[in-house]
């Protein structure tokens, strides 16, 4: 069964698309790589770490093309965290920007924001894997945003969101600029097939992403012009992973280290079927973290019918604190994601790919081989694993 929905597309033409059609669409179910922007605010949580791992790898495979990578927050490490992880995995060119001046900013020097040290920490342990340091440096997100969305056929593009929206109200009310004629909803509509959204709690309450921007959460989810994908906190919060990232060997793997530091021992933890039955929320179990954005990227990238479905409804915000309302309705404008897989199948895929190494690394149990990575061109090796005969060799930038 599929549901009509209107969508705008070229400047104002309105045309009439089936709602599943263009999710479909959106997914790249098709031979052609999902064209994908990343939108993350990386300052508190670390699944944002994950979700990377998770995007690039599936970069990897072929599965989608990274057009961007941007921040939601400011005056901290996140542009610089999101540029490591991308030099990590072999593409140090793609474009990264943060949000200028709005939203939600600070370091770990701010008493809201301290988890953010481990970010803070991975920029100085990786300092050849990074240009800015702080944020506010970084080119402006909408200006990426912007001359990325021109650059790309018109209904080609999917934006993925697992932070704050605050980039996304800035898209939307942006003016014609040198990239584009067109104002931001309008270049939105021309040039986007889908947002998929990490935020919202169904069937009601507040989620992190949207209670720390509540305005520019109701601007975007009231005014965007394409299907909107909702991967909401019920969704996610009992699929847990990260403990194969987290064993993997100490020899230079920013994911392995976030999720070493940031992870309580698994015997210091309760299993997740002692948790799931009480309904309550919890951060860590025995099988690991959290996995709200790595199934968000997944999602966008593999689209619904893959490891999720879809319900149809309406989302709505309700007063001025980030509380929200879904209302289940087949003819509703927007969905949300509901269980395909089970949640232990999800968060076995997602362990495998956090763990997964990029491409550009090479494994070699011996000088010789070490010195043939060189002649390769992985032109630095890093770290020893004795236990796995290993040395990991990649190319960080101006190494």
């Amino acid at each position: 069964m599929t549901f009509a929905l209107p969508v705008c597309y070229n400047g104002g033409m309105s045309k009439r698309l089936t709602f599943l059609t263009a999710l479909l669409a959106a997914a790249g179910l098709s031979a052609a790589p999902v064209k994908i922007i990343f939108d993350t605010d990386m300052i508190g949580d670390y699944d944002d770490v994950g979700a990377m791992a998770v995007l690039h790898k599936l970069a990897d495979a072929g599965e989608c093309e990274i057009l961007a990578t941007v921040a939601s927050t400011h005056s901290n490490a996140s542009a610089g965290t999101v540029e490591l992880l991308n030099a990590w995995y072999g593409r140090p060119d793609i474009p990264v920007g943060a949000v200028k001046g709005a939203g939600v900013g600070g370091g770990s020097e701010h008493p809201a924001h301290r988890s953010h040290v481990k970010y803070e920490r991975l920029l100085a342990k990786y300092p050849k894997l990074w240009r800015h340091r702080n944020a506010n440096d970084a080119p402006d997100a909408n200006d990426v945003y912007r001359r990325v969305l021109a650059a790309q056929p018109d209904g080609s593009v999917t934006i993925c969101t697992v932070g704050f929206l605050t980039n996304l109200r800035i898209l939307l009310q942006s003016k014609p600029d040198r990239h584009s004629p067109l104002d931001g909803r309008a270049l939105v509509a021309r040039k986007v097939k889908a947002w998929y959204a990490m935020g919202w709690k169904i069937p009601r309450g507040r989620e992190c992403n949207i209670l720390h921007d509540p305005a520019s959460a109701r601007h975007a989810l009231e005014n965007w012009p394409t299907p909107i994908v909702i991967d909401d906190f019920s969704y996610s919060q009992y699929i847990y992973a990260g403990r194969k990232a987290a064993a993997l060997p100490d020899d230079g793997n920013p994911v392995r280290d976030i999720f070493a530091w940031c992870m309580p021992p698994a015997e210091k933890c309760p299993a997740a079927a002692e948790v799931i039955p009480t309904g309550r929320f919890r951060d860590n179990t025995r099988e690991g973290h959290n996995c709200f954005d790595q199934t968000c990227v997944l999602a966008a990238v593999r689209g619904p019918g893959s490891f999720f479905d879809v319900e149809r409804g309406r989302m709505a915000m309700v007063g001025d604190k980030g509380d929200n309302v879904w209302t289940p309705d087949p003819a509703g404008p927007h969905a949300r994601m509901v269980d395909k897989w089970t949640r232990t199948e999800v968060a076995a895929l997602v362990d495998e790919l956090m763990a997964a190494p990029p491409s550009n690394v090479r494994a070699g149990s011996s000088r010789r081989q070490n010195g043939a990575c060189r002649a390769a061109g992985y032109v630095r090796c890093v770290g020893v694993s004795a236990a796995r005969g290993i040395r990991s060799c990649y190319i960080p930038p101006g190494a």
